[in-house]
């Protein structure tokens, strides 16, 4: 199918949707460095979480090379939690961190609990590069966040009630503003609601979800309205900016740079109502950002097989090679000069 594909479309660039997490991940790495190809589940996601975190911080006043020593408790550990890590790690890495640093930084937990090294035979490879050896296989998230004091916790299990109140106010006593990502579609599985987020943390959670919430009026009659962290913010521009370009394939560094452009997009308002990403009115201009890092990444790297016309900036291209859905009729109204 890959071979037909860009057979007839060389210059395609095919995304992956909702492959099983035991084949998303072989096939996203047997195909990313031969085709322009992308995994939305993987990697739409890590870099959509990525950009709410480095957002987040941006909350807090805090410089992106944080990220470096952030500690993160992923609930769920199928694809779409180990290629949110995998993505956050990545960002780590290129912001000063080594690999064995960043990695350390993970606590990923399944049904069974936190993923030691003592599971080893049970574990995917992308697994096993998260597991733990310094703590006991099987800890509780409470457990876990008793122990570790994570800044960041992500919801990724696709089960509802999976971050209890309990892991939220340990947390809580030990971060003054703890980052909270429930990222499980839809409404129903959604690991915690941004109320109980709001309520459990005494207000002072970030909160950023996978499903669309209402504003919750805090204590006081403080709107605080959480974001929806939706790869809505990311595929459109890296599609469009790789394809402009003419990009030979995607690289980590790319979807890494998508990530920093999206969250530099929401604006000081934006953060005073508690969101981390730009409203939903400024997606267009939020993708064309996105697009413009892309491309420019693209030709920084050399892997742009397409460049601006003479005279032309990257802005100014990608600019121009928008589709804008602006329709006009067909037929003239009757009566009218030329009209039928």
């Amino acid at each position: 199918f890959m071979q037909a594909v860009f057979a007839r479309y060389p210059n395609v660039l095919l995304q992956f949707e909702d492959f099983s997490s035991d084949k998303a991940s072989a096939l996203l790495a047997k195909y990313r460095d031969r085709y322009l190809s992308f995994n939305d589940d993987i990697q739409g996601t890590g870099a959509t979480v990525l950009a709410g975190v480095l957002g987040a911080l941006r909350m807090q006043r805090r410089p992106p090379e944080d990220i470096t020593g952030l500690r993160v408790a992923v609930v769920g550990a199928g694809s779409a939690g180990v290629g949110v890590a995998q993505a956050l790690e990545s960002a780590m890495v290129q912001a000063g961190a080594s690999l064995r640093e960043a990695a350390a930084n993970f606590y990923l937990l399944d049904k069974d609990g936190l993923i030691g090294k003592s599971r080893f035979a049970s574990l995917s490879e992308e697994q096993m590069h998260f597991a733990r050896a310094d703590l006991d296989d099987g800890l509780s998230l409470e457990q876990t966040v008793e122990c570790v004091k994570p800044e960041l916790v992500l919801g990724l299990s696709g089960r509802q009630g999976t971050i209890s109140e309990e892991a939220i106010r340990t947390m809580s006593k030990h971060v003054r503003r703890p980052i909270v990502m429930p990222l499980s579609n839809p409404t129903s599985s959604c690991e915690l609601t941004p109320t109980e987020a709001y309520e459990w943390s005494d207000g002072r959670a970030i909160v950023a979800t996978g499903s669309p919430f209402e504003p919750v009026e805090l204590a006081g009659g403080c709107l605080r309205t959480p974001s929806q962290c939706n790869n809505m913010y990311i595929f459109p521009g890296v599609g469009l900016g790789a394809s402009v370009a003419g990009a030979e394939y995607i690289p980590d560094s790319m979807l890494y740079e998508a990530a920093v452009a999206l969250s530099k997009m929401t604006n000081p308002e934006e953060f005073d109502e508690g969101r981390v990403f730009p409203k939903g009115d400024r997606i267009r201009c939020a993708s064309k950002n996105v697009a413009i890092a892309v491309a420019k990444h693209a030709r920084e790297v050399g892997i742009a097989r397409q460049a601006p016309a003479r005279g032309e900036d990257v802005a100014q291209w990608i600019a121009r090679k928008m589709y804008y859905p602006e329709y006009v009729p067909i037929f003239n109204k009757p009566g009218a000069a030329g009209g039928v």
